[in-house]
């Protein structure tokens, strides 16, 4: 019979009771051979009865969470200590896209280890040799016990649940578009059409800076620019079409009025309102461009409205399910690129990367299409500004273009009170062939 079988509660309880009294040190087997001739037991039994429920504590105390439906309490037991609340969510495996830590405490206890180490000896992947220094004692070390206290983002989630329900409607839903014949032009057009930094959603009071503004008027600015710059592409033998979407398209990312990293904004508490009339304007904007050629959408993530825009990106996937004309790239990667003939455009939304970095990004992460190209730029939004700059390669090549596109955002009451307001407020968009042939500025 293994050890540590057949043993009651109560004898249980005695064991740990006069483990407990042992001095520091004291190695378990010498403790079992001496506990074992007061009880009438084996050494072996006790040895293992003793293992057992030491393992048992250090399981007990390694973690216990108490769900309580809105809230809830996560404890956990560590050697590593923890300060910062990243230090918690990571050591705790907390889910953030359920639960918000609303404040923990660190408390100091003493645990137990075995005082053992190992080590092996590899060769071409495979163990050859290893050998195990155990000395048979306990060790005692400090563990943090770590209490944490949770609320459930129920707002977010339901949040969450709504976009996702929009996405099913959309592929139910989904209207069945013929494929288009277009003209075949034998030295053809791409037309890009840049609109970041709509920041969709904006609250702004005329007493407060200057001027009037809400979704419904930001839609209708950019549905007449968006009219404006397609009329002018016309003119070309279009045979493509790039239109990046997201690049801080919407102003906040979740029904709490905030950015995603957290900074207030004054916005439309309507959230839903202004996510449909967000998808509304890129269906009806895709509609239009795709009767001068087939479009690829690009979704570009800002740090605005990081998780929103990608949502955005699904329902309209989801919307030209049926639509043979449209071809929608939603994966979140911050950084895309784009060929057309010997052009390579690189999209990202300019937050996170810096500007003089971007020319060796993009010889690194497609050097296929590095190769293959001649013309080479990047676009960019976040300034609000326009911003034309030329990065050198080497004295033998091409430079990359960067480009900072400007935005037909109106100043937000914080820009105003800052002096943010005299860039002009308006969208961009190129005509590609051998390199850009045309630039076209909409005023919003």
């Amino acid at each position: 019979m293994p050890p540590g079988i057949n043993w009651t509660p109560e004898e249980e309880n005695a064991l740990w009771t006069e483990w407990k009294k042992q001095a520091e040190g004291v190695k378990a087997r010498w403790f079992a051979h001496k506990y074992a001739k007061t009880i009438g037991r084996s050494e072996n039994s006790v040895n293992g009865k003793l293992n057992e429920l030491i393992q048992k504590e250090g399981k007990e105390k390694k973690s216990k969470f108490t769900d309580n439906g809105y809230s809830a309490e996560y404890v956990v037991s560590s050697e590593k200590r923890v300060s910062t609340v990243e230090e918690v969510i990571a050591l705790c495996k907390i889910d953030t896209s359920i639960w918000r830590v609303d404040k923990f405490e660190v408390g100091v206890s003493e645990g137990y280890r075995k005082d053992r180490s190992v080590q092996w000896e590899v060769t071409d992947g495979k163990v050859t040799h290893g050998s195990v220094d155990d000395s048979g004692k306990l060790l005692v070390v400090p563990l943090h016990t770590v209490r944490v206290w949770l609320s459930r983002k129920t707002e977010e989630i339901r949040n969450n649940l709504v976009v996702d329900d929009l996405v099913i409607k959309a592929k139910k839903y989904s209207p069945k578009i013929a494929k288009i014949k277009y003209k075949k032009e034998k030295e053809g057009h791409l037309f890009e059409l840049g609109l970041p930094d709509l920041q969709l959603g904006r609250l702004v009071a005329a007493e407060d800076a200057g001027h009037d503004l809400n979704p419904e008027m930001q839609i209708k600015k950019a549905d007449a620019v968006v009219d404006r710059l397609i009329s002018y592409a016309s003119h070309f033998n279009v045979t493509r079409v790039l239109f990046p979407v997201g690049n801080d398209f919407f102003d906040t990312n979740s029904a709490e009025m905030s950015t995603a990293h957290g900074t207030p904004q004054q916005d439309d508490v309507r959230w839903k309102r202004t996510y449909k009339l967000g998808c509304d304007f890129i269906v009806r904007t895709t509609e239009k461009l795709m009767q001068l050629a087939p479009v690829d959408v690009l979704v570009i993530p800002g740090n605005h409205d990081e998780d929103k825009i990608f949502h955005l990106g699904e329902y309209l996937d989801a919307w030209h399910h049926n639509n043979k004309n449209v071809v929608v790239d939603n994966r979140p990667m911050k950084r895309k690129y784009y060929m057309f003939e010997s052009n390579l455009i690189g999209l990202t939304h300019g937050y996170y990367e810096k500007n003089n970095k971007l020319d060796s990004l993009m010889a690194y992460e497609v050097p296929d299409l590095w190769a293959r190209s001649q013309f080479r730029e990047w676009h960019l939004g976040d300034k609000h500004h326009k911003v034309d700059m030329v990065l050198k390669t080497n004295e033998l090549e091409n430079g990359v273009v960067v480009r900072i596109l400007r935005s037909l955002a109106t100043p937000s009451v914080w820009e105003f009170d800052k002096g943010l307001v005299g860039s002009l407020k308006a969208a961009e968009a190129f005509i590609w062939q051998k390199g850009i042939v045309a630039q076209f500025t909409a005023q919003g």
